[in-house]
């Protein structure tokens, strides 16, 4: 092991500079970000239930990736899913939202979303 380590040091050391500044230029390249306003809150609900209120029904999602990419992502790639299948109680009930909500392509990243809590009012259904 030790023979591996001190065998073709510099290359070694000019391997890992470069890797160094690859990483770097391409951490530069995809470190924009923009705001995409009015995107869609979706609410899965347990059956025999349905969501009456919500509010609110959009939310503003920054998003990460290549300038591109950016001008790709818009409203309608991205939305978000409320998962409350496994709440069986009717009334209105506070959701904390989080990046991990938000369906969005993968060559785009979510850093955050606003705001960060929603009101979803279930009642029995009537079907």
């Amino acid at each position: 092991m030790k023979q591996w380590i001190m065998t073709n040091t510099g290359l070694k050391v000019v391997a890992l500079a470069l890797a160094i500044f690859v990483w770097f230029f391409v951490k530069a390249v995809t470190n924009d970000a923009r705001t995409v306003e009015g995107v869609p809150v979706e609410v899965k609900v347990a059956p025999g239930l349905t969501a009456v209120y919500l509010s609110p029904k959009t939310i503003n999602v920054t998003v990460r990736g290549t300038a591109e990419d950016l001008r790709q992502a818009s409203r309608y790639e991205l939305f978000t899913v409320v998962d409350l299948s496994r709440i069986d109680r009717i009334g209105r009930h506070q959701v904390a939202l989080t990046t991990r909500d938000v369906r969005h392509p993968r060559r785009v990243q979510v850093m955050s979303v606003e705001p960060t809590n929603i009101t979803v009012r279930l009642e029995k259904s009537t079907d």
